[in-house]
């Protein structure tokens, strides 16, 4: 195995000043100091020292040894990742594999000291690490990756724009008003929000910090007649610094908040113990009555109203559009012998087809095009030089978004390339059922997502089948692609689905070594109808892009399916006829059997 130097040094000189400081264990997650999943540069810690770029994951330090925990989403990516590092690797979920806080207490003893950087690490966390080691001394005060990592990049400025209210649906002061209503119900002064999304959602405010995510870096603390917005001055134009004077909200620096903390009236404040770090909770003076929730905001934008709803769906027609451009080229490009192309060459050009759509001003995220093996790895990441190259069989699974001024999308369709497997043609049919399934549940209100579960993995479980990842996650409003608090998936979340929730319908199933399949739409909670037994709720597809026939083993659907696929298709070459050219209609007529 070839010893990857650069990580191993980068280690080592990451022991020496854990040595220094008389720390025997240094934790790095992934988190930036508002909890994000994805984060800018500056907050790259782990993967700058484990080599292991994925978003979710976390790295201990000891003296002789380095630790990496990953979900099943990167169980393949970050073994290649971190081959020759030295890392011990360990695949959370599987069978015999330590979860870190069972190794943290197998492992920490009493009188240790466990380091970290304190921005990085939720209060919520914080405090079950000290409730699982109440002997080890904990040290949140030090950020040792500025000692090693010399070309760091800085904190990002990028400027601002805002949502009209004719784009968002409401008004900041109207969402204030509701936070502030929220705050009298609960007899309490003060909200305090570090979640990103949360606080671009309040103040219609829109930035470029992360990539693909149009958040910027904040806090906010709103008061029952005043609300303060923490955020570099730069990014603000004048007119938008104006209008949220307009609205009582004064800003201030982006590290002011312990500050204010100490200047405004002491009073009860709610707040979201996830995302406010440990470094900010400690600086909540010793007066105030601290009342954790899960943030208000976060409850109302999960359910998008009318407007929204009218813009989401628009934004998923020009999507639809741009994929449909893309399946045709592919179908075509791929037979061309003379004029190879790679997953690369797959992920740049549906990149620049969704980019000529009206509105879209970027990605959701980095496209994920995996062929074959590579689509094995559900958060494959191609690089340009080593991505695989492209022939006229098998299968790839396309995974991608945009961002719209009408809304924020996730697509994956897993496409075929040429002549597949008995074994692939069985995957993708199973997991287009469970697909199926989910797509048209009808649920009672007060239904969890979870009980819908395994609507998309009873077919896959019939076969003695599985995927280790979630099943749907929330999508945000022209903001985060993944956005709580609604989710699918096996772990027990407890919250209820309600109309206006937008939610990702994506069973897979991955052979390791040979192939991927995952079929993604987005789906939207909506009102069904209304018995003496109460009222039900069903979904609403977003998504406008047909399924490939090429994949699917018709002998396995039942007659209901074989509807169901009928109709969606005719609804998708009716929607996007008008948006495709003469020969792109041509295709797409061929595709959905019209």
């Amino acid at each position: 195995m070839v010893i990857n130097m650069q990580v191993f040094e980068r280690i080592e000189a990451l022991r020496n000043h854990m040595c220094s400081e008389g720390m025997d264990f240094y934790i790095i997650p992934s988190q930036d100091a508002h909890q994000s999943e994805y984060v800018a540069g500056y907050w790259r810690a782990r993967a700058w020292f484990s080599g292991f770029i994925g978003s979710a994951g976390t790295l201990i330090v000891t003296a002789d040894g380095a630790y990496l925990w990953v979900d099943g989403r990167y169980h393949i990516q970050a073994e290649q990742e971190v081959a020759g590092s030295g890392i011990t690797l360990y695949k959370m979920g599987l069978p015999g594999v330590p979860k870190m806080d069972d190794w943290m207490k197998e492992n920490i003893k009493p009188g240790h000291v466990v380091g970290c950087d304190g921005r990085m690490i939720g209060m919520q966390t914080g405090k079950s690490w000290e409730e699982l080691l109440p002997e080890a001394k904990f040290v949140y005060q030090k950020d040792l990756a500025a000692k090693v990592w010399t070309d760091r990049p800085v904190l990002p400025v990028a400027p601002l724009f805002e949502l009209a209210a004719d784009v968002a649906g409401e008004s900041r002061a109207d969402k204030l008003a509701r936070v502030r209503k929220h705050l009298n119900e609960k007899k309490a002064q003060y909200l305090m929000l570090a979640s990103l999304d949360d606080v671009a959602w309040l103040t219609n405010l829109r930035g470029n910090d992360i990539s693909h995510t149009p958040v910027f870096y904040s806090y906010m603390l709103v008061g029952l007649e005043k609300a303060w917005l923490f955020a570099d001055e730069a990014k603000f134009s004048e007119e938008i610094k104006a209008n949220l004077v307009n609205d009582g909200v004064e800003l201030v620096s982006y590290d002011g908040l312990p500050n204010m903390l100490q200047k405004v009236e002491a009073g009860k404040v709610l707040l979201n113990d996830k995302r406010i770090n440990m470094l900010l909770g400690a600086s909540i003076p010793e007066d105030w009555k601290v009342e954790v929730e899960l943030d208000i905001t976060t409850k109302f934008k999960a359910c998008k109203n009318e407007t929204e709803r009218k813009n989401i769906r628009e934004a998923h027609v020009k999507d639809g559009a741009a994929i449909v451009k893309f399946l045709k080229w592919i179908e075509e490009a791929v037979q061309d012998a003379d004029h190879p192309i790679d997953e690369c060459d797959a992920a740049d050009y549906l990149d620049a087809r969704r980019k000529e759509m009206p509105g879209c001003f970027d990605l959701s995220f980095g496209t994920i095009a995996g062929y074959n093996a590579n689509g094995a790895s559900a958060h494959y990441s191609a690089k340009r030089g080593s991505c695989a190259v492209l022939k006229p069989e098998g299968m790839m699974v396309v995974d991608s978004g945009g961002q719209y001024y009408e809304g924020t999308t996730d697509i994956t369709r897993t496409v075929v390339l040429g002549p597949v497997t008995e074994k692939m043609k069985k995957a993708y049919t199973l997991v287009l059922k469970g697909h199926l399934a989910l797509g048209h549940a009808k649920f009672m209100e007060k239904t969890p997502g979870y009980y819908l579960d395994v609507l998309a993995r009873g077919p896959l479980w019939q076969a003695g089948m599985d995927f280790r990842h979630g099943t749907g996650h929330g999508v945000g409003y022209v903001l985060s692609v993944h956005e709580g608090p609604q989710n699918i998936g096996r772990g027990n979340i407890a919250v209820d689905l309600e109309p206006g929730m937008l939610i990702s319908n994506e069973p897979g199933y991955y052979a390791e070594g040979e192939f991927g399949v995952r079929i993604e739409n987005l789906i939207m909670v909506k009102e069904s109808e209304k018995t003496v037994d109460g009222q039900f709720l069903e979904f609403e597809t977003m998504t406008m892009c047909p399924y490939d026939w090429k994949a699917i083993d018709e002998t396995l659907l039942n007659e209901q399916e074989k509807i169901w696929i009928a109709e969606y298709h005719q609804q998708v070459f009716e929607t996007l006829k008008p948006y495709l050219n003469t020969e792109e209609v041509a295709w797409l007529a061929k595709a959905t059997r019209q």
